[in-house]
């Protein structure tokens, strides 16, 4: 009886471990069969992709035969079936290069879009096609047959006669080595540098395209600083600023990032009038790059917003002066004393310091001959006009001794003259002066003047 009662006890418990072991032992063979699906299909999929690109290569190569009216192995001979045919060739040699450059076929692809542009008479195309087979395939196995072929070409067709020597001078000097980011960087600037206004759509998709393939190298904060100059070109101007934006914001250590900033402060200037964010770009280009060669000409900007867009005089006098002071040698830091002066005579009413910023340019600047005679003669002008005659005759002076014989020497010795005769009533002075006049301008009519004002005088 116990013997009974055992194996009623001990059966159950065999029946239920054998049950978890099969159940354990089922799903790892499920997931076994899974892994070795899906590993199975990943295989496919390699398989499947590697012929889809032969298969996509190999129907572009029947394409490339097909001609329009004479046909070819895909239509056979269908006459005006092939209508429109170049333009299809094109979107689907362009779609292929963009999905494998530049692996694969992509050089024969390349070889297959110039033969379809000259087809459709393309000729700007076919100049840029050439450019970049040279520069970016130097190693293909058809590289001299698409250059022979292109020369040929330019010989022939008389669209290119005004670029056909810089264009094969081009092609014969393009690199046969380096690294393909490099030698695109290349094209691009060969293409860039013929300025020529028929090429900017072209070159700017070749740009975008660069960016697209190569974000990630330094070289594309140059080629935004062309794509950004062209929308300025075009009067384009807010995409041209979220240009520099995206340059700046991408290529921090970038030597363009100076420039960017720069050409963005003066499109906030120029072209959107916005005087304050202009000024806050200006002042950020100088502290950022205090060494860089503009930063006269930002500083210089900032003055004339302050003088001319704000009216703020005081402001206005301390950044030209901030200018004199860095830049001395810089072409508008003359002017930009002459306007200080007349800021703080006209506007401040400031005589003294006026005076003393004419005098500033006199001695500074005496090779700048107009200039300092102008100075000159406007301090003069503010001692007439504060009854100071004595310094006013010693400043017109200045001009004669120091530019003897010019226009302004002439206009000074005639205000020496009226001073002393209506102001100072010294009859004698003003004959002094009126004879010089004869001696040091004897052919003008201003001398023939002088003899009867001293004939007058002397009544």
């Amino acid at each position: 009886m116990r013997d009974i009662e055992m194996r009623l006890i001990i059966i159950p418990i065999i029946i239920l471990t054998a049950t978890i072991v099969i159940a354990d032992a089922f799903p790892i063979q499920s997931q076994d069969r899974q892994t070795r699906s899906r590993n199975t299909n990943q295989k496919r999929t390699v398989v499947s992709t590697k012929t889809s690109k032969n298969a996509h290569f190999n129907f572009l190569k029947a394409l490339h035969e097909e001609k329009p009216v004479i046909g070819g192995k895909l239509l056979g001979r269908l006459g005006l079936a092939s209508k429109g045919l170049s333009s299809y060739k094109i979107k689907e040699y362009n779609s292929y290069l963009i999905s494998n450059f530049p692996k694969a076929s992509s050089d024969h692809v390349q070889m297959f879009l110039i033969e379809s542009y000259k087809d459709e008479k393309m000729w700007d195309e076919v100049q840029v096609g050439l450019l970049k087979f040279a520069y970016l395939y130097p190693s293909s196995s058809i590289y001299k047959k698409v250059l022979d072929n292109g020369y040929t070409l330019l010989q022939e067709e008389k669209y290119f006669g005004s670029v056909r020597d810089k264009l094969i001078t081009l092609l014969s000097d393009a690199p046969k080595t380096g690294k393909m980011h490099s030698r695109y960087i290349g094209f691009l600037a060969a293409v860039h540098g013929f300025k020529d206004k028929k090429l900017r759509s072209i070159f700017e998709r070749e740009s975008w395209e660069y960016l697209r393939l190569y974000s990630n190298r330094s070289s594309g904060s140059k080629v935004l600083m062309w794509l950004a100059q062209i929308e300025q070109e075009n009067s384009a101007f807010h995409p041209a600023v979220m240009i520099y934006e995206k340059l700046m914001a991408l290529y921090p250590a970038s030597q363009d990032y100076a420039s960017a900033i720069y050409q963005v402060a003066m499109l906030k200037q120029e072209k959107f009038k916005d005087y304050n964010e202009a000024t806050v770009s200006f002042r950020r280009f100088l502290k950022k790059f205090p060494t860089h060669n503009y930063v006269a000409h930002a500083q210089h900007r900032i003055a004339t917003m302050a003088d001319k867009n704000f009216s703020d005089w005081s402001t206005a006098v301390k950044e030209y002066e901030k200018l004199a002071t860095k830049h001395p040698t810089f072409k508008y830091t003359v002017p930009s004393l002459l306007r200080v002066g007349e800021i703080q005579a006209t506007k401040l009413k400031l005589k003294d310091q006026a005076i003393s910023t004419y005098n500033r340019v006199a001695s500074e600047y005496p090779d700048s001959t107009l200039q300092a005679t102008e100075a000159l003669q406007r301090s003069a002008k503010l001692y007439q006009k504060a009854k100071q005659y004595e310094e006013a005759i010693h400043q017109y002076m200045a001009v004669h001794d120091n530019y003897p014989g010019t226009d302004g020497a002439l206009k000074s010795l005639k205000e020496c003259a009226t001073i002393y005769e209506k102001k100072m009533k010294q009859k004698d002075k003003a004959i002094e002066i009126l004879n010089t006049i004869i001696k040091a301008f004897p052919e003008s009519k201003d001398a023939k003047r002088a003899e009867k004002r001293i004939k007058k005088l002397n009544k």
